[in-house]
């Protein structure tokens, strides 16, 4: 599966999907039903790190 910019579209609700962070680190996440992303990683989430792209897998 190809990364998707999160411009484009987003994912279903509460469908884990991989991330790329705008520091550069993948991981899990998903978007809340408030369209917010959760990114599943505390370490990378404590960052402050934002979802530029996404991908099925």
């Amino acid at each position: 599966m190809e990364w998707v910019s999160v411009a484009v579209r987003l994912p279903r609700s509460f469908t884990r999907v991989w991330v790329m962070t705008d520091t550069g680190r993948e991981t899990t996440g998903y978007v809340k039903s408030d369209g917010e992303w959760f990114i599943n990683c505390p370490s990378i989430r404590a960052t402050g790190a934002m979802v530029i792209r996404w991908k099925e897998g």
